[in-house]
């Protein structure tokens, strides 16, 4: 989310809206649901496919509304997919609209892994606030998006990401977690009661066209303020879906 958000581009024009295809059988009356979606899902991305309105989500919101990535960085079929796609686990929230879905939600977690020897983002925005490199498995928070008109339902969205995400990265043995962000972004997490620990200050990074600055996620406090309920619930496979509240 950025500071420099286009007020004429409304949250109704940058969330996509798809044939349904999961708010089907015993959960065809659920009203939200949050999955998780492999690299491998993503990147082969088919027309009309769930993939790829998460993909054109984050470039109607990055591109037009926020205007934080240029129109060269938007593909000419309305999707935004840039080298960190490869080695992230990408999580997504859908709203049940009875025939149709809308994708108004996600979060990517990019892995920095022995597989690839690539910085994260943070440590090349942010070089001055690393003694030494980010160990292996650390992971950053990116292209956090919520666009939902209702104030509860996108808190509920924002914690199921964040609580979905931590539950990923305990399952799969990862983490510090790391995020670059906004003040006001940086605020909100805080308001949220998430335990944030601010290790980079506001600067302007270029690539984003706006004020950002570096978080770590303490991630053992965390756990114990959502507890272990909360974490288990959350703890879903890539490829599947868990589904709440009712139309």
């Amino acid at each position: 989310m950025s500071s420099a958000s286009n007020k004429f581009v409304s949250n109704i024009e940058v969330v996509p809206i798809i044939d349904n295809t999961i708010f089907n059988g015993r959960n065809k009356r659920s009203r939200f649901a949050l999955g998780i979606l492999s690299a491998e899902d993503v990147l082969n991305y088919e027309p009309g496919s769930l993939s790829e309105a998460y993909l054109k989500l984050r470039a109607n919101v990055y591109g037009a509304q926020t205007g934080m990535l240029g129109i060269d960085n938007i593909r000419s079929d309305g999707t935004d997919v840039d080298c960190d796609d490869e080695r992230s686990s990408h999580f997504l929230v859908m709203e049940n609209r009875i025939g149709k879905m809308a994708i108004f939600a996600c979060m990517r977690l990019i892995e920095k892994s022995s597989s690839c020897k690539r910085l994260l983002p943070i440590e090349d925005f942010f070089p001055e606030s690393f003694d030494s490199p980010a160990p292996e498995n650390s992971i950053e928070v990116s292209r956090f998006i919520v666009r939902h008109d209702d104030r509860r339902q996108s808190r509920i969205a924002k914690n199921g990401l964040m609580t979905a995400g931590l539950a990923y990265a305990y399952k799969e043995d990862l983490g510090p977690i790391l995020g670059v962000v906004e003040p006001a972004f940086e605020k909100d997490l805080r308001m949220m009661r998430l335990p944030v620990n601010r290790i980079a200050e506001p600067k302007l990074v270029m690539e984003y066209n706006d004020v950002n600055l570096g978080i770590e996620i303490d991630k053992a406090s965390f756990k114990d303020l959502l507890g272990e309920v909360a974490l288990n619930n959350m703890t879903i496979p890539t490829g599947s879906f868990t589904y709440w509240g009712e139309i």
